[in-house]
C-alpha cells in the first residue's frame, strides 16, 4: 500500500508537471512598436527602422516595407498619397484599385498603386480623429509585382476567400483564375492561407470575420507567403492608444473631492469635540 508520504510526493510530481506544461502552452505575447497615439506589432526577421512618430519594417532579401503612421490630410485618399511620397519621394498617381471594407475598429479604404516598373504600393486607410491611420506595404522588386489588399465578401458565409482572390487577380493582374496549376493550404502565424497558382502568377487569401485578405504576384515567384502573412499581422494587429485623459481628470477630481470631504468632516468634528470639552470644563467649574 502507498504510504502518505508516498502519496503526497506523487501529487507534488504530478502538480509540477502539470505547471510546467502549461506554462509551456502558454501563447507567445507579440512584441509592440509604440509611435504617438498607434501601437503596431513588432515584425520578427524584418529589420526595425521605426522612429518616434511611425512604425517601420524592412525586409531587404524581398525590397519590401510595411509602415504605420498617422498622417494629417483633408481624407483618406490624400493622406495614402501623402505617407506615399514621404516615403518613396515620387508623384503618387490614381490607384489602381480603390475599395472599402469594415473591420472591427472602422472603416478602411484600401488602395493599391502601381507607382513605376519596379515599384507597387498597397494602402490601408481609417479615419482616427482629425488625423488618418495609414498602413502601407511597398516592394521595389522589378523582377516581380506585388499587391495586398482587403475585400469584403459577398456571402459572409463562406468559409475561403476564392472568389475574392479571382476577382483581384482579374482587376488588377488581367488574369483568370479558371486553370490552376496548384491549389494548396498553408497554416502561417496569422492563419491559414489557401494558394492559387498559374503561370506568372501566385495569389494567396485568407478569411477572417466578413472580409478576405488577398495577397498577388506576378513575375518571379518571391516571398509572398512570408509578405502576406506580415502584412496581414501588421493590419489586424494595429490599433490605436485610447485617450483616458479625461477619465484620469474626472478621477482626480472625485479624489480631491473625497479628501476636501475628508478634511472638513475632520476639521468639523474637532471644532465639535473643542465646544463640547469647554462646556464640560464649564459644568466642572460650576460643580466646584
Amino acid at each position: 500500500m502507498m504510504t502518505a508520504k508516498q502519496l503526497a510526493a506523487m501529487l507534488l510530481c504530478l502538480l509540477l508537471i502539470g505547471g510546467g506544461a502549461s506554462a509551456n502552452d502558454e501563447p507567445r505575447t507579440v512584441p509592440y512598436y509604440r509611435a504617438g497615439a498607434f501601437n503596431a506589432p513588432i515584425l520578427e526577421g524584418w529589420a526595425n527602422i521605426s522612429s518616434a512618430d511611425a512604425a517601420q519594417f524592412e525586409l531587404a532579401e524581398a525590397q519590401a516595407t510595411i509602415r504605420t503612421a498617422l498622417v494629417s490630410a483633408a481624407d483618406s485618399l490624400a493622406a495614402a498619397r501623402s505617407e506615399l511620397r514621404d516615403l518613396l519621394g515620387l508623384d503618387i498617381n490614381q490607384p489602381d484599385y480603390d475599395g472599402k471594407v469594415n473591420l472591427a475598429d472602422g472603416t478602411w479604404r484600401t488602395l493599391v498603386f502601381d507607382l513605376d516598373e519596379a515599384t507597387t504600393a498597397s494602402v490601408m486607410a481609417r479615419r482616427n480623429g482629425s488625423d488618418f491611420a495609414v498602413i502601407t506595404f511597398v516592394e521595389r522588386n522589378p523582377a516581380a509585382r506585388t499587391l495586398m489588399l482587403a475585400i469584403t465578401q459577398a456571402d459572409d458565409s463562406r468559409d475561403e476567400a476564392d472568389p475574392e482572390i479571382a476577382m483581384a487577380a482579374d482587376t488588377l493582374a488581367g488574369i483568370s483564375l479558371e486553370r490552376l496549376d496548384s491549389v494548396e493550404v498553408i497554416d502561417m502565424p496569422s492563419g491559414a492561407w489557401r494558394v492559387l497558382r498559374r503561370p506568372a502568377l501566385t495569389a494567396m487569401g485568407m478569411v477572417f470575420g466578413n472580409e478576405s485578405y488577398v495577397a498577388l504576384q506576378e513575375g518571379e515567384p518571391g516571398e509572398l507567403a512570408a509578405l502576406a502573412d506580415a502584412w496581414n499581422r501588421a493590419l489586424l494587429g494595429f490599433f490605436i492608444t485610447p485617450d483616458n485623459s479625461r477619465y484620469l481628470v474626472l478621477g482626480l477630481a472625485a479624489v480631491f473631492l473625497i479628501l476636501g470631504t475628508l478634511v472638513f468632516s475632520f476639521s468639523w468634528r474637532g471644532r465639535g469635540l473643542e465646544r463640547d470639552l469647554a462646556l464640560i470644563q464649564q459644568l466642572a467649574q460650576a460643580g466646584d
